[in-house]
């Protein structure tokens, strides 16, 4: 799912997990928005192409699309 995410890069959201080991908040490459952030997972988004790629090369290992329903959801709030 991960591999198929980075080169499609077709969902709402991205989610990393546990996100203080990789990165913190404010070192995020640009353009790229924080929806929601906690010490387990992160959900991150952008308008810009290449995000997910950006998001590899900040040092996150894994990023998985993030939908608003299915097995990788979350809320808004």
């Amino acid at each position: 799912m991960a591999g198929l995410f980075r080169l499609s890069e077709q969902a709402p959201g991205a989610l990393v997990l546990f996100p203080d080991r990789y990165l913190s908040a404010q070192d995020l490459p640009k353009g790229i928005s924080i929806l929601k952030w906690n010490r387990f997972f992160a959900i991150l988004a952008s308008d810009d192409a290449g995000y997910v790629r950006a998001l590899y090369a900040a040092g996150f290992p894994l990023v998985f699309p993030a939908r608003s329903s299915g097995c990788l959801s979350y809320r808004g709030r």
